[in-house]
């Protein structure tokens, strides 16, 4: 039996650009990162945003990765 799976997403937007973050963590286990969408940056799937006790922190962390590929 495969474990469940939560997952959550954000959208916003950061100095005129679009962000839109989605995250996922196994039943028991640590949430992650696994999609970035940030401004005309490509996809990233999977980025290392690292491993979170909650989906929330996840997002965070995805939403952290984003706004500094935009400020850079």
């Amino acid at each position: 039996m495969k474990p469940e799976i939560q997952s959550d997403s954000l959208s916003t937007s950061y100095y005129g650009q679009d962000i839109y973050v989605e995250a996922s963590q196994p039943a028991g286990g640590k949430a992650f990162v696994h999609l970035v969408q940030a401004g005309e940056f490509p996809e990233i799937n999977n980025p290392d945003c690292g491993e979170h006790d909650t989906l929330e922190q996840a997002l965070h962390a995805g939403l952290r990765f984003a706004t500094s590929l935009i400020d850079n």
